[in-house]
């Protein structure tokens, strides 16, 4: 069977698994702050509406305010963080492009149309790294933000902690598996239809 061409590609991507983690570590934070401006302003309302003395709510204030800043922070450092490790992989693999088209068969390259070549080692290369900012960063975020949720959901009550991680498990794994072979499924169909 033929590789998938992206797992073929990123290697030649040469990302730095420390930067990548890093990008992947600010983006929990940004959306970890997310969640929890949602839930502690959420409890702020839901408590303030008891009319308790003012001073009881200064710690949940005080959080809404961090996570607030926080979330806009994190989000600002992930974005740099992930743009990085995405500038600096594409600039590895149009190197690795230009060094395997260097050292390659003539023949492979001869038949292509004129500007076709340069077409592909520049817009194929940064849609590529399009492929780090938009679905391999914030597929990491989801994984650390879904094992911290089934925790913090397990320690105060175990049964729903493993209803949580199997509708993740439903949502982040076998829906997008079933999607792809759907669609790889119909786009079989339709060259078929199209070849007929």
């Amino acid at each position: 069977p033929r590789r998938d061409p992206l797992r073929r590609v990123l290697p030649l991507l040469e990302v730095s698994p420390a930067r990548a983690l890093a990008a992947v570590g600010l983006g929990s934070l940004a959306l970890g702050s997310a969640l929890a401006l949602a839930a502690v302003s959420a409890w702020l309302i839901a408590r303030a509406s008891q009319m308790p003395p003012v001073l009881s709510l200064s710690v949940a204030t005080v959080g809404v305010r961090a996570f607030g800043i926080g979330r806009g922070l994190f989000r600002y450092l992930e974005r740099l963080a992930s743009h990085e490790v995405a500038l600096r992989g594409v600039a590895s693999l149009r190197t690795n492009l230009y060094r395997v088209l260097a050292a390659g068969r003539l023949d492979a390259v001869a038949g292509l149309r004129r500007g076709d070549l340069l077409a592909r080692t520049g817009q194929d290369a940064d849609t590529v790294g399009d492929v780090v900012v938009r679905a391999l960063v914030p597929a990491g975020v989801a994984v650390v933000l879904s094992l911290g949720a089934v925790i913090t959901v397990g320690a105060f009550l175990p049964s729903a902690a493993l209803v949580l991680a199997l509708c993740l498990l439903v949502a982040g794994v076998v829906s997008p598996w079933l999607t792809a072979r759907a669609t790889r499924a119909s786009e079989a169909a339709t060259v078929d239809a199209r070849a007929r």
